[in-house]
């Protein structure tokens, strides 16, 4: 079967039907069409002689069966803030679909990638495909993270106290100075010290509307930790489509504060603010090389789940 462009006069259903059956994401046509909306009309690579790959631009590729479903769709992709020469891709088949047939599109892609002047391929892929996992990496695809789920019960977690000298408190209640700045700049720090975190913090701006502001976000489910005015944990929920799950999104210390359990008695206090908004069940993903966060989420009762593993292919 040979691939084509993916069309968006027709694609869009197929394709949410698609992400959804692969457990990717449940995603609607519509929102397909909204996300595709704020980009820009047209990609703007370059990479000047000498120099990595920057800049913005997408590929999309689909087959398609005879009755217009999609059996297999494949993008690359590079945002502003991707780390340059780097590319992001990703590539998933139907149900039972022999993973050898999706070769041909991780081919186009890494084509793609090569003659936009990229340096590295970075990708991800489920557990579960350990078959299409050992083809990959005969191909020179190594093993970069793997990146585990998990689930936890909210209302069976006690009470905790914070260490001496912080105050917990919320995004919407904090007296703390910029904290929206001091946010940032946590995460620009800690995201450092984070095996799971492969790509670059973009600027304020678009940080401030992707995890403040964003989908599912809200400033009062923004969870802080203060000492003398300066924010210096944090832990951020995302509401999910379920109004009982929430998806713990984010967790930081910065250095000088950790080794106290203080991580812990924050994700504490977030559960149980959490709960008080009727949320029974926080999800998340860990790095399976995060060992403290690892013994962080076990000790409050996280149940591991399956995950995927990142992968990189230097071109």
């Amino acid at each position: 079967m040979t691939h084509r462009p993916f069309q968006p006069s027709v694609d869009y259903p197929p394709l949410a039907r698609l992400l959804a059956a692969t457990e990717l994401r449940p995603v609607t046509p519509a929102a397909l069409r909204a996300q595709d909306a704020e980009l820009p009309p047209h990609g703007s690579l370059y990479a000047a002689p000498g120099k990595p790959l920057t800049g913005f631009g997408r590929i999309r590729l689909v087959d398609a069966g005879p009755d217009g479903e999609l059996l297999a769709y494949a993008t690359a992709w590079r945002a502003p803030w991707t780390p340059p020469g780097d590319v992001a891709s990703l590539v998933v088949g139907s149900a039972g679909r022999p993973p050898e047939l999706l070769l041909p599109l991780t081919d186009a892609l890494e084509g793609w990638a090569r003659g936009a002047g990229a340096h590295r391929l970075l990708g991800e892929l489920p557990d579960g495909g350990a078959a299409f996992l050992r083809l990959l990496t005969a191909r020179g695809h190594r093993v970069d993270a793997h990146v585990r789920t998990a689930t936890a019960r909210l209302d069976a977690l006690r009470p905790a106290t914070p260490p001496p000298g912080i105050r917990f408190g919320t995004l919407a209640t904090t007296a703390a100075p910029q904290p929206a700045l001091q946010l940032y700049r946590l995460y620009r720090e800690t995201l450092q010290d984070n095996p799971g975190f492969a790509d670059a913090l973009p600027d304020f701006d678009r940080w401030y509307a992707e995890a403040v502001t964003g989908e599912g976000c809200r400033p009062d489910w923004v969870f802080t930790a203060e000492c003398a005015g300066r924010v210096v944990g944090v832990s951020t929920a995302r509401t999910t489509d379920d109004p009982h799950t929430c998806h713990i999104d984010y967790t930081g210390v910065l250095r000088p504060w950790r080794r106290r359990g203080l991580a812990r008695a924050l994700k504490t206090f977030a559960a149980h603010r959490l709960a008080a908004h009727r949320v029974r069940t926080a999800r998340t993903a860990v790095e399976a090389g995060n060992s403290p966060m690892i013994a962080v989420n076990s000790a409050l009762g996280y149940r591991w789940g399956p995950g995927r593993y990142r992968l990189v292919k230097d071109l």
